[in-house]
């Protein structure tokens, strides 16, 4: 640097590219402290093997067996059905003439309903004419009853009485002295006797009437014909039901011994269906042994899949630590060591320059005398 016109020379700066000794790493003692965590992972997932081991193992169901056991149940089903198709066959064989036999009795069933509803017609019209029969006999004691009241008010049953009566009356007032009020009755009963006369010839024609009429007559040849009608039916009806007793009596000669077949095929029934139920109680319970281990492999399979996303993690974990761990070591690697103890190097040797001159300063500087008084402070500025 030239000063005053003047060059001066700089001095060589030092050239040695050796640098100062680098800290120690950490690494080691990281490393070394990792040893026992690795250890301590070690022993706790053998310890979770071991509990995994420790638990209670499930045995698949035997599937030849069951199949053998399915086998034989079919065996045994066939054989029973086989029985059953015999006995049916048998019966089908014994049972010839079946549609002939219900078609004739369905024809003889039709007879007698028609029969029966021939009577059932004839039994309404009958109770029909004995309602009509108790009306018109109600009514014929109801004029009786009111012709016996008119007897008793007239007090006589021909006109020749009325006559015979009104006469004596008249003789009485022309031969006698009857009192004026008796006379007035007298006279009272002359004029009722007169109004009376008319009364006795309805009388006399209502009693002839009822004499002589019986209103119930034509009802009870009504009666007698349907009876008799009904009868008929009724001896044609009795004729079908002994066709149909004969017709059944027929047909069970026919069918013989069918009866005891038809009870041996129901037994050989009952047994194919107690058979039947058995074999599916099994079936069933060997399905239900095969959802219970499917469902043992499921918690199996969720087990190792929860233990691998584990060591999956506890991996990812370590690998993220060692990750660290190396960011950190290049942290410590410094990439510029030369440059920089180069630049300390310069600095040092500047500082070694200026040292000389600020201690011929400080030399040149004087010592100030205070004459204050001893109750004052002296403020001393910052250099």
């Amino acid at each position: 640097r030239a000063s005053n016109g003047l060059t001066k020379q700089r001095p060589a700066l030092p050239t040695s590219t050796s640098s100062p000794p680098m800290a120690p790493k950490t690494a080691p003692k990281a490393k070394a402290d990792a040893k026992p965590k690795a250890d301590a992972k070690a022993k706790g997932k053998a310890k979770k093997e071991e509990a995994e081991e420790e638990k209670p193992k499930m045995t698949a169901p035997n599937r030849e067996e069951f199949d053998e056991k399915i086998e034989k149940f079919k065996t045994e089903i066939d054989k029973l059905q086989a029985k059953q198709k015999a006995l049916s066959e048998k019966i089908q064989e014994r049972s010839g003439g079946k549609e002939e036999f219900y078609a004739k009795k369905a024809e003889l069933r039709a007879q007698l309903d028609e029969l029966s509803g021939k009577i059932d017609g004839l039994q309404a019209r009958k109770d029909e004419i004995n309602r009509a029969v108790g009306s018109k006999r109600d009514e014929e004691r109801e004029k009786r009853s009111q012709l016996n009241t008119m007897k008793k008010s007239i007090g006589f049953t021909s006109e020749a009485d009325i006559d015979n009566r009104i006469a004596s009356i008249e003789f009485q007032l022309c031969t006698e002295s009857v009192p004026l009020k008796e006379e007035k009755k007298l006279l009272a009963e002359i004029q009722q006797l007169k109004k009376n006369r008319s009364k006795v010839n309805q009388m006399q024609q209502m009693e002839q009437n009822l004499s002589t009429v019986d209103p119930t007559m034509s009802m009870k040849e009504q009666k007698e014909a349907i009876n008799t009608e009904m009868q008929q039916y009724r001896d044609e009806k009795r004729k079908i039901q002994d066709q149909m007793t004969e017709l059944s009596e027929a047909r069970k000669q026919q069918l013989g011994p069918i009866e005891e077949i038809q009870n041996e095929r129901s037994a050989i029934g009952d047994q194919l269906k107690a058979k039947i139920e058995e074999r599916n109680a099994f079936r069933d319970e060997f399905r239900a042994k095969e959802r219970e281990y499917n469902q043992y492999l499921a918690e199996l399979r969720r087990a190792k899949q929860e233990k691998y996303a584990a060591e999956k993690a506890e991996r990812q974990k370590e690998y993220d630590l060692r990750r660290k761990q190396r960011e950190a070591d290049k942290l410590d690697d410094q990439p510029y060591v030369a440059e920089i103890t180069l630049i300390e190097q310069t600095i040092k040797f500047c500082q070694s320059l200026v040292q000389s001159k600020v201690a011929e300063k400080k030399d040149e500087k004087k010592e100030v005398v205070h004459n204050q008084p001893d109750d004052c402070e002296i403020l001393v500025r910052k250099e």
